[in-house]
């Protein structure tokens, strides 16, 4: 067979695996004793080791059972979990995804070293066995087996003071338990009240091994016959959940004979009803028998149900083109919903609205498609924050909450590069020494905490550290240096807390390998608003930072105000939208000249779109305003009118227009007109820089 096909799956496979291994280690190293993270690191370099093997990655998979031989000694106990071999076993990760992504970029002799530097560490010296292909195998995270117990307690059980129901209960509470009792053929005349006459079966379904389950017997072994097989295994993926027949489990419990059962297959008949009534075995017999057959075919059943629900691997292009189609769905739909309502076509309206029900709904499910939960991008800045604490020689604890919230995919993409960029700051410039916390009545372990939570159509996304805030003064000082502002200025806290923006900004002296480039927190700003977002800072004096990203859910879709200036129309994302003002003659004239109203006591600022964009035709004698807000500013933009709130399926413009920043993308409405959608964060920043150059080049004439 052919598995270089299988390869890609394979390779995306195995890096969610050595994400999983690396969080694992992340936790292992705050609690060496977690059995089960030890049990988890295992079954991922064992998982690697065997499909590695299967699928022609030969190297990955010598390399990784040397690892994997590491930790089955951890998970006997025959070696203790260090930090020397949690730095090991995270630089082994960083080979293995090397290795995985192009080995031919990676040196033999860099493996070599790295397996000789585990052997000497740790005092293995045995050569690594070669892993055959056939033996290959995956094992599930949690192996699920079928057990077949055979409990006979002798006749004087009773008499060593041995009680059997909570045994029963025991067995019960460790999985899906079927318990046949299978009595003796003695007649009453012969029994004896205070003796035992009574054998067991119990078929167990559970994830406890036969180890534990003899633990359950452990005060009856000396009075009892005890039998434990396992039957079915978790592994098992067969396509279908046939079992053994009647017969064939009767002659393996040793109820009846090859040759009985050779009789018995001579008749048409039930074999069980034959068995009994040939005397070969008891109605309780078969019971068992039937019940082990019922038990294993009900959990292959299960597991069957289980594969057929679970997720599959769809390639991201092919969710995008179902999106884009079920975009144009949507508007093909307005379309025919306009039409219909103004041709009053009766059923056909009716009809119009079924349509544009179950068009909502696909279009709902669709997006939903591409939602995937933050967590994987949390978990992956653990490791990120352990290794910023070693760099900078800080106690760092990575803190993460709403793990479970769900964003568009291709937005979750977007954010991993400003979030990374945040966090390196907030563990450089935000946390301090240990000796410094210390000093200043803290602990000395410093915390960044990440978070998500849904806010409406947005998720809010914040980064915060306990370190010692920003340092505004420091930051004012540094832009005075560069000319950004003048000379004894005074500014509002949050304008000098943006400044950490500005491209090339840095209040380090001396660049380090973690910051001090002033590359960072631009990318952060940059990226956040390329997603139709915003960014806020809050700080206080010696208690922290916090940064907050206020993000939309998905990328496709837009809740918007569509608005209309001559006969063009446009669409305002409506998270960005706080009011609309009638822009009347009495409201203008509050600005005496200038482009500023005065509404309810506040000056606003105002952009004229029509001017903006050279739309030529009458102006209404009443504009509409529509105030929106960036960050703590709040600006105004003048339209001729504004129709009323749109749900806009987004399409991205060609390349002739991608270089206009003012327009982040276009629309169709249902009558077929194009509507653009306005970016108005760039609109708002655009204007007030020029209104801030203007302003300086007065003050230089001055």
């Amino acid at each position: 067979m052919d598995v270089s096909k299988f390869s890609d799956a394979f390779r995306d496979e195995a890096f969610e695996i050595i994400e999983r291994i690396e969080q694992s280690l992340i936790e292992l190293e705050k609690d060496p004793s977690d059995a089960e993270t030890i049990n988890t690191i295992f079954r991922g370099m064992h998982t690697i080791k065997g499909s590695g093997a299967m699928f022609g990655f030969d190297r990955a998979s010598k390399f990784a059972h040397e690892f994997e031989t590491l930790f089955d000694l951890i998970r006997k106990g025959s070696l203790a979990v260090t930090k020397e071999i949690i730095d090991l076993t995270l630089a082994a990760a960083d080979h293995l995804k090397a290795v995985l992504g192009d080995e031919q970029s990676v040196p033999i002799g860099d493996t070599a070293a790295l397996i000789h530097t585990m052997r000497t560490t740790t005092g293995i010296t045995a050569a690594a066995p070669a892993v055959k292909k056939e033996d290959a195998k995956a094992p599930s995270a949690v192996e699920r087996n079928t057990y077949r117990i055979q409990f006979k307690p002798k006749e004087d059980i009773f008499m060593h003071g041995a009680r059997l129901e909570p045994l029963f209960n025991e067995l019960k509470r460790a999985g899906d338990c079927v318990i046949v009792a299978t009595p003796s053929s003695k007649t009453l005349d012969n029994m004896d009240a205070e003796k035992c006459y009574t054998a067991w079966t119990i078929i167990l379904s559970t994830e406890k091994d036969a180890n534990a389950l003899r633990d359950i017997f452990i005060f009856v072994e000396d009075t009892s016959e005890i039998s434990i097989e396992v039957i079915d295994t978790g592994s098992t993926t067969s396509a279908t959940e046939e079992y053994k027949r009647i017969g064939d489990i009767l002659v393996e419990r040793g109820d009846i004979s090859e040759e009985d059962l050779s009789d018995i297959l001579s008749s048409r008949k039930m074999i069980g009803e034959i068995a009994v009534e040939k005397g070969y075995v008891t109605e309780a017999q078969v019971a068992a028998a039937l019940a082990e057959q019922n038990v294993v075919r009900s959990e292959r059943m299960k597991r069957r149900d289980d594969v057929s629900k679970s997720s599959i691997r769809v390639k991201s292009e092919k969710l995008d083109k179902l999106v884009n189609l079920v975009g144009e769905l949507v508007t093909l739909t307005a379309r025919f919903n306009q039409l219909s309502g103004a041709k009053r076509l009766g059923d056909g309206r009716m009809l119009t609205e079924m349509l544009a029900r179950l068009t909502d709904e696909l279009r709902d499910t669709s997006m939903a498609l591409r939602m995937i939960p933050v967590d994987e991008m949390f978990k992956g800045f653990s490791r990120l924050v352990r290794d910023l604490s070693k760099d900078l020689g800080k106690d760092i604890e990575l803190v993460t909450n709403g793990a479970e919230t769900e964003l568009d995919k291709n937005i979750i993409e977007a954010l991993k590069d400003p979030l990374l960029h945040i966090i390196r700051n907030a563990a450089d410039h935000g946390i301090e020494q240990p000796e410094e916390r210390r000093a200043n009545g803290k602990d000395a372990k410093g915390t960044i905490t990440l978070s998500a939570a849904h806010a409406g159509a947005h998720v809010l996304i914040t980064v915060s550290d306990d370190g010692g805030g920003l340092n505004r003064s420091r930051i004012l000082k540094k832009a005075i240096e560069r000319g950004l502002v003048k000379e004894n200025a005074e500014l509002p806290a949050h304008e000098i807390e943006q400044m950490i923006f500005l491209p090339g900004f840095s209040t380090v002296d001396k660049a380090t390998s973690v910051s001090g480039r002033g590359v960072g927190m631009d990318v952060v700003k940059k990226n956040v608003e390329k997603l139709r977002g915003t960014v806020e800072i809050q700080s206080a004096a010696g208690q922290g930072t916090t940064f907050t990203l206020k993000i939309p859910l998905t990328l496709a879709i837009v809740e918007g105000l569509l608005a209309r200036i001559g006969n063009d129309y446009f669409v305002l994302n409506l998270s960005n939208v706080d009011e609309c003002v009638d822009l009347t003659e009495d409201i203008v004239n509050t600005g005496h000249g200038s482009n500023v109203v005065n509404i309810r006591g506040e000056i606003i600022p105002y952009v004229r779109l029509r001017k903006n964009f050279n739309i030529n035709g009458n102006v209404p004698l009443i504009e509409r305003m529509v105030v929106t807000k960036m960050g703590e500013r709040r600006v105004g933009l003048v339209v001729d009118d504004v129709l009323g709130q749109h749900q806009t399926v987004i399409k991205s413009l060609g390349s002739t227009f991608r270089g206009i920043e003012e327009v982040a993308g276009a629309t169709i409405l249902g009558d077929g007109t194009v509507a653009l959608i306005l970016d108005a964060n760039t609109i708002i920043k655009n204007e007030i820089a020029l209104v801030e150059t203007a302003h300086a080049e007065r003050m230089a004439e001055a």
